[in-house]
């Protein structure tokens, strides 16, 4: 089981992931969906058997040490439970890992995520390495992939702005990596886990009120099982150099719900503490679930709607 009194390295982390699609190969794929700057494989593990897809990605920014480790707990649990045809915080695994499948990528900035947990020493590449030392930012608090920049403001969407000259829209594997993902599946929905301040982002600046709506009533749902607000639309971007994320990409491109799940209390500094972890599993572990129900519940709708039609005509 993933335990929540350690830190987990990338090759931990690589090594537990090829463990659970081993353990249960007959629900689940364990796919490398790109590689980093830095030469690591960015690895994406698909649970569930269904042809639409949701999709939760972690790790984005590097120094979110704690939601991969618990996107792996969550992971675990839900095989478990999918093989024993148990239910998870009361939603019932089995039937909703037949009929949609999850995407978990769990480390979607590996190198990043290294440089948090391990220091600079992690970078393998020289140039990389002293490229990100000359940034003069404390590993523990490092954002951005092994050639500095930070994927979540790297998506050619409405809101991007360039953060560094070296750097233009998609100009990163990771950022590329994760587009492709996106475009390749049948995808009911989006949830990007990230730390602080135990809210949910579910509104964009560049996508109609229809969607918006939709958007926030999924997030009304998720805020009922884990607590957290809901941000207000004002605070989408707080400063002008907050846009070109991976939410905004997909909503404007995909245009299915997203919701940014920020997972911690605001007061928790970096590193972020381990004491953490368990509270926010606790906190977080039914949401994809969830929105595999909501979606469920929606095609349901979807179909009375049409044959009450087909009964008046």
């Amino acid at each position: 089981m993933v335990r929540f009194d350690r830190i987990y390295s990338y090759d931990d982390m690589f090594q537990y992931l090829q463990e659970l699609a081993g353990r249960f190969g007959s629900f689940t794929i364990l796919r490398m969906i790109g590689e980093s700057h830095d030469e690591r494989l960015i690895p994406m593990l698909r649970v569930g058997t269904g042809a639409k897809v949701l999709l939760c990605t972690a790790g984005i920014h590097g120094r979110e040490s704690l939601n991969p480790t618990v996107l792996l707990r969550i992971m675990e649990d839900y095989c478990t439970a999918y093989e024993k045809k148990e239910t998870v915080g009361g939603y019932d695994a089995y039937t909703l890992l037949n009929r949609y499948s999850i995407c978990f990528i769990p480390l979607a900035n590996p190198d990043g995520y290294e440089i948090a947990v391990r220091g600079f020493s992690a970078v393998r590449n020289p140039l990389l390495r002293r490229l990100c030392k000359m940034r003069r930012i404390p590993s523990a608090e490092w954002k951005g992939n092994a050639r500095g920049i930070d994927i979540n403001r790297n998506f050619p969407c409405m809101s991007y702005t360039q953060q560094l000259l070296s750097e233009f829209p998609a100009s990163e594997q990771e950022t590329l990596t994760l587009m492709r993902v996106m475009s390749d599946y049948d995808t009911v929905g989006y949830l990007d886990f990230h730390s602080r301040g135990e809210l949910l982002y579910y509104y964009r600046h560049a996508m109609p009120d229809t969607y918006n709506q939709s958007c926030r009533r999924l997030a009304e749902y998720l805020s009922a099982l884990c607590g957290y607000r809901l941000g207000l639309p004002e605070e989408e971007f707080p400063t002008g150099s907050a846009g070109g994320n991976s939410v905004n990409f997909y909503s404007e491109h995909i245009q299915q719900p997203a919701v940014t799940v920020e997972t911690v209390p605001d007061s928790c500094g970096f590193p972020l503490p381990l004491e953490q972890c368990e509270r926010v599993y606790d906190q977080v572990r039914r949401l994809p679930l969830g929105v595999l129900a909501c979606s469920a519940a929606a095609s349901r709708n979807i179909r009375r709607l049409r044959d009450r039609r087909v009964t008046f005509c």
